[in-house]
C-alpha cells in the first residue's frame, strides 16, 4: 500500500475516534443538565422558563400532579408588561418617557408603593429612581471613575422616589427626566406572587427560584427543608467556598460579591453607588445576604444594605426577629470578616464562628 495512502486512512481513524468521543462527551453534558433541571414524578411537579432576562424555576408537591406552568408563565407575562425595563412597551418604560401615566396597573401602582415603604424602612438606601446617578460611575478592580465633567449634583436633583406621586389613578415624576427601575426588587415581588398563586391552588410545599432570588414554603419530597446553595468566606484572607442554607417558609437573596471590589486608603470597597449621596458608598461592606419572610422584603433589603454599610446592618439585625442575614465585610488595613445571625446557624451546613 502507498505510504501516504496508510497514513490517510491512520488520520482517518484518529479522527473519527475523536469525533465519537466529543459526541459521548457532548451527550454525557446534556444528561447532566437534563438531572440538574430535574423532572415532573408522581406527587412532584418542576418546570423552568426566561423572565427579566434570567431564568426561573418552580418545583412543587402536588397529589394531582397538576402542572402550572402555562398559569405561571401568564402571571410573569403580565407582572412584566407592567414593571419590566426589559419589556420595551412596558408601563414603568411608557412612564419614563412621558411624566404623566394615567390608570396605571394596579401591579405599577404597588411597586411603586412597595419602593416608598422601603425608602422608609432603610432612610433612602433603596430608591427606585437611583439610575440616574448609576450611570454617571464606572468600576473596576482597580478603582471608580466618574464620567469627564459631571457635575454629580445635577443628576442627584433626579434622584428621589418621592417625588413621584402616586395613586391609584395616577402617576405623575415631578421632573419628565427621572428615571424608574425595578431591577433591585422585581424579581423579589414577582416571586411572591408565583408563591401566593400555587398556596392558592392548595399547594403548600413548593421552591420557586428567579435568578438568585428564592422562596420556599414547607419541605421536599424527603419532607425535608429546602436548601439553597451560597457561598460564603471560608477564612480572613477572602477565600470562598460553598455551603447550604436550609430555608424554614422564607426567601433569600444576595447583593454584592466579596470577590468584586476595589481597594482604596487599605479599605475594600463595593462598586455600590448611594442614591442618597451620588457617590460611591466608603464603608467596607462587600456582600449581604437576607433572608426573610417574604421574597420582595429579602430581595430589596440586601440591595440596601449594601448601601447602608455593615454596621448598620447588624444594628438592625438585632431590631428584627423576623430577617436574618450573612454580612461579608472588611474594616481598613483589616482582613475580611463573616457576620451571621445568631438564630440563622443551626440552620447552615458550614460552621460559624
Amino acid at each position: 500500500m502507498n505510504p501516504n495512502a496508510r497514513k490517510n486512512i491512520i488520520y482517518s481513524l484518529v479522527l473519527f475516534a475523536m469525533l465519537l468521543a466529543v459526541y459521548a462527551w457532548r451527550t454525557r453534558e446534556g444528561k447532566t443538565e437534563s438531572k440538574l433541571v430535574g423532572k415532573s414524578v408522581a406527587g412532584r411537579v418542576s418546570f423552568s422558563g426566561k423572565t427579566m432576562g434570567t431564568e426561573y424555576q418552580v418545583v412543587y408537591l402536588d397529589e394531582k400532579n397538576r402542572n402550572f406552568q402555562s398559569a405561571v408563565d401568564s402571571l410573569l407575562t403580565e407582572f412584566n408588561l407592567s414593571v419590566s425595563g426589559y419589556e420595551p412597551t412596558s408601563e414603568v418604560n411608557r412612564l419614563n418617557i412621558i411624566d404623566t401615566l394615567l390608570n396605571p396597573s394596579k401591579t405599577l401602582v404597588e411597586m411603586l408603593k412597595e419602593a416608598n415603604r422601603m425608602y422608609d424602612l432603610t432612610g433612602g438606601a433603596l430608591d427606585p429612581t437611583y439610575s440616574s446617578v448609576d450611570q454617571i460611575w464606572s468600576f473596576s478592580r482597580s478603582g471608580v471613575r466618574l464620567q469627564d465633567s459631571t457635575d454629580v449634583r445635577i443628576f442627584l436633583s433626579l434622584v428621589g422616589v418621592k417625588k413621584v406621586i402616586v395613586t391609584d389613578t395616577l402617576i405623575r415624576k415631578s421632573n419628565p427626566n427621572i428615571i424608574v427601575d425595578f431591577s433591585k426588587s422585581a424579581k423579589g415581588f414577582a416571586l411572591d406572587r408565583i408563591g401566593s398563586f400555587l398556596e392558592g391552588k392548595g399547594i403548600k410545599n413548593f421552591l420557586v427560584k428567579i435568578g438568585g432570588e428564592n422562596l420556599a414554603k414547607g419541605v421536599n419530597e424527603k419532607g425535608e427543608l429546602w436548601k439553597i446553595g451560597l457561598f460564603y468566606l471560608a477564612d480572613s484572607l477572602g477565600s470562598k467556598a460553598e455551603g447550604v442554607v436550609a430555608l424554614k417558609d422564607q426567601a433569600i437573596s444576595t447583593a454584592g460579591n466579596f470577590e468584586e471590589f476595589y481597594s482604596s486608603d487599605s479599605l475594600k470597597l463595593a462598586f455600590q453607588i448611594d442614591p442618597r449621596t451620588g457617590y460611591p458608598v466608603t464603608h467596607g461592606l462587600l456582600s449581604a445576604t437576607v433572608i426573610g419572610s417574604d421574597a420582595k422584603t429579602a430581595d430589596a433589603l440586601a440591595d440596601a444594605l449594601l448601601v447602608m454599610g455593615w454596621r448598620q446592618a447588624i444594628q438592625l439585625d438585632s431590631t428584627r426577629s423576623d430577617l436574618q442575614m450573612i454580612l461579608i465585610y472588611n474594616e481598613k488595613g483589616e482582613k475580611m470578616k463573616q457576620y451571621v445571625s445568631p438564630e440563622l446557624k443551626p440552620f447552615l451546613s458550614f460552621p460559624v464562628k
